[in-house]
């Protein structure tokens, strides 16, 4: 009877030991490992650029298997029309009053025209899109203000994110990195958004949008026997109207190809 007080006594330490260390531990993370990104705090925010689950950046060019007389040969007769019989097309509408030249280089139409792209990050949260045809740059911003810029332009003003799938939601309980670590997202994608459109042509006159125009588009890299590509699918919403177009690029080695020229005027 008189060891019985002894077996209850250490199981009794046990257990108050580990809430005094507790404890101390909470006491000292205010000034340690509880702040942000430090040991045992959340991770600190990366930056568009170091986040990017895929890297589009280098030199990629037109694969026109989409709409090949359309865009090779935007003056052609549009189709059904029967063009090869002698039916004339119909007139261009008349210039736009700004004098922009270049409307079918404009944002919704940039990505159809047959071209060479150079994509680089222009900062931390900037990714630069510059096209040989017409010479013209796109800015996709990420981390975009609020409200956004209020000028028109042929290239409007595009707010991009990154699209992690599945794979990057949920925690990383068990997986790869250790207890809490997030998962690596199994895919990605860039989405963007564009608007404050001054208007513009899809590769000629005879489908043109209006500056009430909102432009959506899904970048997607993918592989194919060894080779990177990627397609964009681009929505333009204009009023009740709403049109989808899919380009695809293909990575090449370097730049030796990637030459700037001018505005070619399309009606």
């Amino acid at each position: 009877m008189r060891k019985t007080p002894l077996i209850w006594l250490v199981p009794a330490l046990l257990l108050l030991v580990p809430g005094a260390f507790l404890a101390q531990g909470g006491q000292g993370g205010r000034g340690g490992g509880g702040q942000r990104g430090g040991p045992g705090g959340p991770p600190a925010a990366q930056s568009p650029k170091t986040a990017a689950p895929v890297d589009l950046t280098g030199y990629w060019v037109s694969i026109v298997t989409e709409d090949w007389i359309e865009r090779m040969s935007p003056d052609s007769p549009p189709s059904g029309t029967g063009g090869a019989r002698g039916l004339t097309r119909p007139a261009a509408p008349a210039p736009a009053p700004n004098g922009e030249k270049c409307r079918a280089y404009a944002a919704g139409g940039s990505l159809r025209v047959p071209t060479r792209l150079n994509i680089t990050w222009a900062d931390d949260n900037t990714l630069k899109i510059e096209m040989d045809a017409g010479s013209q740059t796109r800015l996709l911003h990420f981390n975009a203000p609020n409200p956004l810029p209020a000028e028109k332009t042929l290239q409007g003003y595009s707010a991009a994110t990154w699209d992690l799938g599945a794979g990057a939601r949920g925690g990383g309980r068990g997986g790869p990195g250790g207890p809490g670590a997030p998962a690596r997202p199994q895919w990605g994608s860039l989405n963007v958004v564009t608007t404050n459109l001054s208007g513009g042509y899809l590769l000629s006159s005879r489908s043109l949008y209006s500056e009430n125009a909102v432009l959506t588009e899904y970048f997607s890299k993918h592989s194919d026997f060894g080779q990177d590509y990627f397609t964009v699918t681009a929505q333009i919403q204009d009023g009740p109207l709403t049109r989808v177009t899919s380009s695809t690029f293909k990575k090449e080695p370097n730049g030796s190809k990637f030459s700037p020229g001018p505005c070619d005027i399309v009606r």
